[in-house]
């Protein structure tokens, strides 16, 4: 089993890729593309300044929680920049603004969270050019494309799409002053999923965390309860010099008697995993003669190892977060509550593992 990883930027929400910032020539003018937001979902920006208050920095957790990929959690990222509601450091790490902490304040998808969210946008610089829109103005989609595509250079689809999300704000935050004489009530089942849900992910990082700083012998011998759990026989751990590149084996047998023995790879690491584990891996399913082989980390995979994963159905990557809903799943070290939330089992992997 390989060493421990240095932490790099992107294992952090300090590191998702923070857009570039240039200096502006004039304020109520957009003259970059990444002024404009292209997060249309202002309860995933909510979500993402919850999980900074809750310290929440996981990457692969961040993804989960909010369902994007990076690509789309830099977007809610910079829309959360652009309302003023996250900071950024030197380092680049995030940090609530006194508006983020007004926001998170409020009750998830209330009226007061609403309006928070109105006195941000019409607040925000790069959105000045719309306030007009956002106070009511009746402006086709066309037009604020229009607008969009003048003030920025933006090819008129584009244009579009930015105009789109700008319209799902306006419609979100128009919810706040709609007048309405019908019985209104708090979703209570929807605030409570996402509670469970930013729980889960604090502690899927938790757990993480935890797992880096047992000895490699101690988190192969849980990953070897898990597959056990699972149903696999024969599990045999062989991580250690002269392993070949395999730190547990199993036999997975199907309802016919088919016997497929498996290699299982664990990297205890921060940083991503790049292609050339998943090669060392195929190699060595490949010399040992193994029906299949999985990988499994406490981290994530570069986009490159998982093409390469993606091109041999005999590869399976289980990325960290995916190991712990397992672990949870087979109620090995956690467990599942009555409210779908992670915590601890009655075990915590001490059966045949060493502290």
């Amino acid at each position: 089993m390989t060493a421990l990883g240095e932490p790099p930027p992107c294992e952090t929400m300090a590191g998702m890729h923070a857009p570039k910032r240039h200096r502006r020539t004039a304020p109520d003018r957009l003259h970059r593309t990444g002024d404009v937001p292209q997060a249309d979902r202002l309860e995933n920006v909510r979500q993402l300044a919850m999980a900074l208050r809750d310290g929440i920095h996981n990457a692969p957790a961040l993804l989960e929680l909010l369902a994007v990929d990076e690509r789309h959690f830099n977007y809610y990222r910079r829309a959360a920049e652009i309302l003023d509601l996250l900071q950024p450091a030197e380092d680049g790490a995030m940090s609530l603004t006194e508006r983020g902490r007004e926001l998170v304040a409020t009750a998830e998808g209330s009226v007061e969270e609403r309006r928070v969210f109105a006195a941000a946008i019409r607040s925000a610089r790069a959105l000045r050019p719309f306030t007009s829109f956002f106070d009511g103005e009746e402006l086709p989609l066309s037009t604020v494309a229009e607008r969009l595509a003048t003030l920025t250079g933006l090819s008129r689809s584009t244009a579009e799409r930015r105009a789109r999300t700008l319209l799902q704000w306006r419609r979100y935050v128009d919810a706040a002053t709609a007048p309405t004489t019908e019985l209104q009530l708090p979703n209570a089942a929807e605030g409570l999923r996402r509670t469970v849900a930013r729980h889960n992910a604090l502690a899927k990082q938790q757990v993480l965390e935890w797992l880096l700083t047992v000895t490699p012998a101690r988190f192969e011998n849980i990953v070897a309860d898990l597959v056990r759990a699972m149903g696999y026989e024969d599990v045999e751990v062989r991580g250690g010099a002269g392993d070949g590149g395999v730190d547990v084996s199993a036999m997975r047998i199907d309802e016919w008697g088919h016997r497929a023995a498996v290699a299982l790879q664990m990297k205890r690491y921060r940083k991503p995993l790049g292609r050339r584990f998943v090669d060392e891996l195929s190699g060595s399913v490949a010399r040992q003669r193994f029906t299949s082989g999985i990988l499994v980390t406490t981290s994530d995979f570069t986009s490159n190892a998982r093409a390469a994963a993606d091109a041999s159905p005999a590869l399976k990557l289980v990325n960290g977060p995916q190991f712990v809903d397992l672990l949870a799943k087979h109620s090995v070290m956690v467990a599942i509550d009555g409210f779908g939330a992670l915590t601890l089992s009655d075990t915590l992997g001490e059966a045949r593992g060493s502290s």
